[in-house]
């Protein structure tokens, strides 16, 4: 028997326990990632959507029977996920996208001034990226895997790890928007009539290059920092008993 979908669930934790309804939010427009603390009825309401036919898309898109539920991982697990399937894709497309992006630019600018804008827009984006990722596998990421196990942190280091979660999230607004932005001005990433194959490969990389970014927030946002946080709960219960 399949679970019914709780439309008061919060739409992080849907994807997190059905990661196959990520592509659904990405189709109707749904913010998934950043906005993955919103319920479900919240989100479609916001989205002017009916939440029947929402939750009917989601019903499609599960796979088999299982319930709500997952096995959560160790924060170095997730650490790998992340590095392996978001860093490692973000180090090669980047700098490749840059290059089409700013042929495409010089090509067609003249016809399609919006363009313009797409290039800074994308750069700034691509560079908040790529310091984001390499501060996090240097900085933030070895301070959450010491929270695997039985951690013994000072207060001063519990502080420190959530400041660092909170600028993380900050970063992750910003990229958001960066995003948003981007879809805006390609209108969807449609496809003008006078576009060359370059240009076709541009959109098509830019709204792959979104797609990934927002389930690499999510795994983030509504997966990642919780579990730190919870853990970090439990090491200041622990050293508050002392």
């Amino acid at each position: 028997m399949t679970v019914e979908i709780d439309p008061e669930r919060r739409l992080g934790a849907l994807v997190r326990d059905n990661p196959e309804f990520a592509s659904v939010f990405e189709s109707v427009g749904i913010d998934y990632c950043c906005g993955g603390d919103a319920s479900l009825a919240r989100a479609c309401a916001d989205a002017d959507l009916e939440v029947a036919t929402v939750r009917e898309k989601l019903r499609e898109a599960r796979s088999g029977d299982a319930g709500e539920t997952s096995d959560r991982d160790s924060i170095s697990a997730l650490v790998d996920d992340i590095v392996e399937t978001h860093h490692d894709y973000l180090r090669d497309e980047l700098p490749s996208l840059e290059r089409t992006v700013r042929k495409v630019v010089r090509v067609h600018g003249d016809a399609h001034p919006e363009l313009r804008e797409v290039e800074s827009t994308f750069l700034d984006l691509a560079d908040e990226a790529t310091h984001h990722i390499e501060d996090e596998e240097e900085n933030v990421f070895p301070e959450l895997e010491r929270l695997d196990g039985e951690p013994s942190l000072t207060p001063d280091e519990e502080a420190r790890i959530r400041k660092a979660i909170g600028h993380l999230e900050d970063e992750h607004d910003a990229a958001a928007a960066h995003l948003e932005r981007l879809r805006s001005l390609t209108d969807d990433y449609a496809i003008p009539e006078d576009a060359c194959p370059s240009y076709r490969s541009m959109l098509d990389r830019l709204q792959l290059l979104e797609e990934d970014m927002h389930l690499y927030i999510h795994k983030e946002n509504n997966v990642m920092f919780p579990e730190a946080q919870e853990r970090l709960e439990a090491v200041v219960a622990e050293y508050s008993s002392h």
